[in-house]
Order: C-alpha cells, then sequence, then structure tokens
C-alpha cells in the first residue's frame, strides 16, 4: 500500500471528526446570537439582563466556535496566504515553503494544544468553576483548545505529508504522464 493511499485512509477516517467540530461550531453560532441579543434587550429595554450571558459565550461558546472549525478551514485552505512572492517560485520550492510553513503551524499549535490539555486536566481535576449568580463550571470548556489544536495539528501534518511527491519531484512527473498518457 503506497503512503499517498494510507493518507487518503486516514483522510477518510479524520474527514467525520473534522465535520462533526465544524458542524458544532456553526450551530453554536446560533445560542451566541440570541442569547447576546436577548440580553442587550432585557439589558436596555427591560432592565434586566440574562445572569451569566457573557460568561457562557466568552468561557464555551465563543472558544469552540475559534477552535473547532480551524482544522476545517485548512482543508479547504481557507486561511489567509499571502503569495506575493511566491507565485513565481517553481511548484517544488513552493511545496518546500508550504510544508516548511506547515510544519511551524503544526510546532506553534501542538505547544498551544499541549499547554491547554495540562490545563484541562488540571481545571478537570479541581472541578475549576467561575463563581457569580450562577456558579459556572469552566472545566468543561478548557477541553475545548486541546480538541480544536489537535484536530488542526493533524490537518496540518497530513496537508505537509501531502507535498512529500511534490518536493521529491515525483508529483510533477506523474502529472506530465497522465497529460500525455
Amino acid at each position: 500500500m503506497s503512503a499517498q493511499a494510507i493518507l487518503a485512509g486516514f483522510r477518510r477516517v479524520f474527514n467525520p471528526f473534522v465535520g462533526l467540530l465544524t458542524g458544532v461550531a456553526v450551530l453554536l453560532m446560533l445560542p451566541m446570537m440570541f442569547l447576546v441579543t436577548a440580553d442587550v434587550i432585557g439589558r436596555y429595554i427591560f432592565n434586566s439582563p440574562i445572569p451569566a450571558v457573557f460568561e457562557i459565550n466568552s468561557y464555551f461558546i465563543m472558544v469552540a466556535v475559534v477552535f473547532f472549525p480551524l482544522a476545517y478551514v485548512q482543508r479547504k485552505k481557507e486561511h489567509v496566504f499571502i503569495t506575493l512572492f511566491t507565485e513565481r517560485l517553481s511548484s517544488r520550492f513552493k511545496a518546500v515553503l508550504d510544508a516548511f510553513s506547515l510544519l511551524v503551524g503544526f510546532v506553534a499549535y501542538g505547544l498551544i494544544g499541549i499547554y491547554s490539555l495540562q490545563r484541562a486536566i488540571m481545571a478537570t481535576e479541581v472541578r475549576e468553576y467561575i463563581s457569580g449568580i450562577i456558579d459556572m463550571p469552566v472545566w468543561i470548556s478548557k477541553w475545548i483548545i486541546p480538541i480544536g489544536c489537535l484536530a488542526f495539528c493533524i490537518e496540518l501534518l497530513l496537508d505537509a505529508l501531502e507535498r512529500i511527491p511534490v518536493i521529491m519531484g515525483r508529483e510533477d512527473t506523474e502529472q506530465q504522464e497522465a497529460h500525455h498518457g
């Protein structure tokens, strides 16, 4: 079995997980919008804000909306790319630069994920919460960042591995044979 077949098989298993995370993030935008709207109406029209809306949005919903879809955005190549200096480079050199930047992202988000995983474990052990009108357990939300970073790191690594044939000069010859054959 070729390396590309293994990557394709892993993607088939991994893609539903990325889709689930993205779906959760998209669905969470609805309660976020309704909670903020209801809170503003309650605060300024009825002089009675909804308790803990800020905490729910900032500790739970917004974190998931930001971190859960990172892998999906990477898969769709929708992150910001600046190609001013790279558009005239050979495909092989671009693949090297892409792989390097993907690996830098992998390391950076891997470190963020590891640190946030440590924080999530500590928060879970002590059942961290914030007190207020409503005591809110925030230890649950601490798991959102490591889960999102894990998915993003896997996607970055897969993207970097998919650049290897171009870096090795194999993809260009395969494409030329496909066009001539």
